[in-house]
């Protein structure tokens, strides 16, 4: 087998692994808009409870922290899950759930009823994997 065709072979397989894969490399606010009905401008419904609805996001996406406050405050609670660059809320909508998909600053500030205790306040780029609050760049003597 000639060099070419190596190539060809290698191209073809990583296209095959690619498809394989599937949804993989989606974010979570593009699997969350293919998922579930559209309601608005970053909501979303789904018939099926909170804690399901979470759970289904949570398997799928693995978040940095989760705050369930649904046994606590009922209808008035909710599940919040943290990820890096993203705030999503599942919240109770009747027999169903509404979810919101917010960035960190507006998730924080719109759940600070629910997360402000538990949550730090995000950095100007969101929070790192571990969950603290990511800043970027820096001030006078930055870097030295």
């Amino acid at each position: 087998m000639n060099s070419r065709h190596r190539v060809i072979g290698g191209a073809a397989a990583a296209v095959l692994t690619v498809l394989a894969l599937g949804g993989c490399g989606k974010s979570q606010s593009s699997w969350i808009a293919d998922k579930y009905s559209k309601a608005g401008a970053g909501t979303y419904r789904s018939p099926k409870s909170p804690p399901i609805v979470a759970g289904e996001i949570n398997r799928k996406f693995k978040s940095i922290d989760r705050v369930d406050d649904l046994a606590l405050r009922g209808a008035a609670g909710g599940i919040f899950l943290r990820y890096p660059k993203l705030v999503v809320g599942v919240l109770p909508d009747g027999t169903g759930s509404r979810i919101t998909v917010d960035q960190p600053r507006g998730g924080y500030n719109r759940y600070y009823s629910h997360v402000g205790g538990r949550w730090a306040s995000p950095g100007t780029n969101g929070w790192t994997s571990g969950g603290i609050a990511s800043f970027r760049g820096g001030g006078p003597g930055s870097g030295k």
